[in-house]
């Protein structure tokens, strides 16, 4: 190149306007990666030379490179009207087109450019990433695999190929490409980068950040690879480092909504769908096809307790992208959790159609169906955890699934033994992301809720809040009976079922704004307003109007606001709380065999025992306390008597009896709980002393509890 230059540099100091020395030196300098000098000649050899299509071809492509699209764009358009058989124009229009995210366009541009040359290996390897925006997942595998077979060396075909295999679950041909691409062209950072981004699917953390740390040592003005980085710094847990490569990334290119949901997945990942849903919604504001952006908000909406919109999203994702089994799998795990089961078996059997070994799809069916799962699907999980490409929290998802069927099927030694397992691989999966429970943390703030909330506060805040008595709050330990509770209030025409909803803790999170303090919530509490906590009240209950304006009674079951019943008599003291226990060794094995999404301390059993100790002490600390009355609900009552205590239920709720209370079941609702059962059938006995056919296996937490049954 230095010998061409001298060349061209040659021509020009004897012919200034030489247009074929101009264009051919800008070309060297846009190879060369100085794509504004490169671009500066190629127009100056257009001035001399407005008619040859070579000219505008390749300032199309310096342009492109510069993201000038629009001018880019022109010069492309020009080229193919000077020649409309110019294979490479059309080839350069497609890449145009598809960086500022018009697929369909650029799909038409690669197939006018194939029309000229069919085996273009690059071309068909740009289509195949036009067809993968489109959502053609399998067409776009046809058009990278071509591009392959005619130049095995196209690393780009390899590398995107890689990502579309995983994402449709076949993760070894994915690595294998993924490697091929850095093996073939290992100064390519995007290359390197896909690389990462696979290992990051494989739970081999280490290696994705070596990775995607080479490929920004390659190109650090690169904002897919600063999205990477925020990525893998998510799948780490250190969200701080995440939200600053996010950042970067979007200030390399502000138009980059692909950084925008993987921002709004980290927000989600950190506890924060409320943000998450903002950062979507904006997204799909100006970009309503995203499925993406459908799909993470598919999730940040389940986590807010919003179910229908949660389907709402999960049907768009699957209008978008029908070819992915992945879709099909989440929406059939929402419908699972609101007890919408033969829909939701029919969504896994779709997913496993389109990949036999969709962990989430085969988990979920077995979830969902327990004791009744074929036996070729639990064949079929039993298999999967030898893959190599397991990760401890798929490994787990699998091990919690299995604990189920086996559970229903009455073999509690084969179903202990993967509890055991689950649990442990769970562990493991939190503690190397920073998510682990930590014991300490769990007694501090006991001890702060404890120490702040007392006889004196309440005296102080007396006449505080806000007098309405819409809210009802159904609380206790998670596996309790919250769901069943709620869900016979919510059947009761006056009321509406809110499902959990995160309203008590970010109102919390709200007080130093309202008293205009730069403090924390809790310090606030020292010197709280009655101008504040009608602030926050007002708020709270406009939340509440959102979702149901007219019902005398809306019930918000978030279990854990146990802990939090002294700030809600603080904003609602006419509100009704609704206490629910059960036998704490029952809801040590509940959670024991679920796999939740955010919860911390249910993967060790001395963690658990803890947990279940703290929230003891809370819950008596509040009994002698809280100046508002708490309804109790007891689980083993509620079996022996439905109907008596649902009446004493609901009379202290503020509602008259009505028959529909008491067949709970029937009523058409979507709510999330990790116990479906609990609100699709009449209540049952068999859950009742369920402990005792674990009593080996729980040993380690039933030596450390301090009420032997805590109820």
């Amino acid at each position: 190149m230095d010998e061409a230059q001298r060349g061209y540099e040659t021509v020009l100091a004897k012919v200034p306007d030489h247009p074929d020395a101009l264009h051919l030196l800008g070309v060297l300098h846009h190879q060369r990666g100085d794509s504004t000098r490169g671009a500066d000649l190629i127009s100056r050899a257009i001035t001399v030379s407005p008619g040859v299509a070579a000219f505008h071809c390749n300032l199309a492509d310096a342009l492109r490179v510069l993201n000038r699209f629009e001018d880019a764009e022109r010069a492309a358009r020009r080229a193919i009207e000077l020649r409309p058989d110019y294979a490479e124009a059309a080839h350069n229009l497609g890449t145009i087109l598809l960086r500022v995210r018009r697929p369909a366009e650029a799909l038409a541009a690669f197939d006018a450019a194939l029309a000229r040359t069919p085996d273009g290996a690059a071309t068909l390897a740009a289509r195949g990433d036009a067809l993968r925006e489109l959502g053609r997942v399998r067409d776009a595998i046809t058009a990278y695999r071509k591009a392959i077979a005619n130049d095995p060396s196209a690393a780009g075909a390899h590398a995107n190929l890689g990502l579309v295999l995983v994402y449709l679950g076949e993760f070894e041909a994915g690595l294998e490409h993924c490697r091929t691409a850095v093996a073939l062209r290992p100064n390519d950072p995007v290359c390197r980068a896909n690389l990462g981004l696979l290992l990051l699917e494989y739970g081999k953390i280490d290696d994705a950040m070596a990775a995607i740390v080479a490929a920004l040592e390659l190109d650090r003005g690169s904002a897919p690879l600063a999205d990477a980085a925020g990525r893998a710094w998510t799948e780490l847990g250190d969200y701080r480092q995440a939200q600053a490569w996010f950042d970067r990334a979007l200030r390399l290119d502000p138009g980059a909504d692909e950084v925008r949901c993987h921002l709004a997945s980290m927000h989600i990942e950190a506890g924060d769908p409320e943000g998450a849903a903002t950062i979507l919604e904006g997204v799909l504001t100006q970009a309503a096809d995203r499925a993406d952006a459908h799909a993470i908000l598919a999730h940040a909406r389940l986590d807010q307790g919003d179910m229908d919109g949660a389907v709402a999203s999960h049907h768009a994702t699957i209008r978008l992208r029908p070819e992915s089994p992945n879709p099909h799998a989440a929406l059939g795990y929402t419908l699972s959790t609101a007890g919408q089961l033969d829909a939701a078996v029919a969504e896994f059997r779709t997913a496993l159609d389109l990949d036999p070994r969709s962990v989430p799809a085969l988990a979920g069916l077995a979830t969902t169906l327990r004791g009744k799962t074929p036996d070729d699907d639990a064949s079929q999980l039993e298999s999967l955890l030898g893959a190599p490409w397991m990760t401890d929290n798929r490994r787990a998802t699998v091990r919690f699934a299995l604990a189920q069927v086996y559970d229903g099927r009455g073999e509690y030694d084969r179903a202990a033994a993967h509890m055991v397992a689950a649990n442990a691989a769970q562990k493991v999966h939190r503690e190397a992301r920073g998510q682990g429970h930590d014991p300490a943390t769990l007694r501090e703030h006991t001890e702060r809720l404890i120490a702040t909330y007392t006889p004196e506060y309440f005296a102080r805040i007396r006449g505080f809040g806000d007098a309405s008595t819409r809210p009802v709050f159904v609380v206790g330990m998670p596996r309790s009976g919250t769901t069943l509770t709620e869900q016979i209030i919510a059947s009761h025409p006056r009321a509406f079922g809110a499902g959990e909803r995160r309203f008590v803790n970010l109102g919390f999170g709200l007080l130093p704004a309202a008293m205009q303090r730069n403090a924390t919530p809790f310090e606030c509490l020292t010197d709280l307003t009655p101008e504040a906590v009608r602030r926050v009240a007002e708020w709270h209950l406009a939340r509440l109007n959102e979702l149901n304006a007219d019902r005398d009674r809306v019930v918000d079951k978030m279990p854990e606001n146990f802990q939090q019943l002294g700030w809600i008599a603080t904003l609602f003291p006419n509100a009704k709380i609704v206490h629910c226990t059960r036998d704490v060794r029952d809801v040590a094995l509940s959670c024991w065999i679920t796999q939740f999404g955010s919860i911390r301390w249910a993967n060790d059993l001395e963690h658990l025992a803890e947990r279940i100790n703290m929230y003891l002490r809370v819950m008596a600390h509040y009994a002698r306390t809280l100046p508002l009355p708490v309804f109790e609900v007891t689980y083993e009552q509620m079996v022996a008597d439905q109907e008596g205590t649902t009446r004493r239920l609901l009379d202290f709720v503020g509602l008259e009896w009505d028959e529909a209370c008491q067949n709970f079941h029937r009523t058409e609702r979507l709510v999330r709980t990790a116990s479906v059962s609990q609100v699709r059938q009449p209540i049952y006995t068999r859950s009742v002393a369920r402990w005792k056919r674990y009593e080996t296996m729980l040993a380690p937490l039933l030596n450390r509890l301090e009420t032997p049954c805590g109820i």
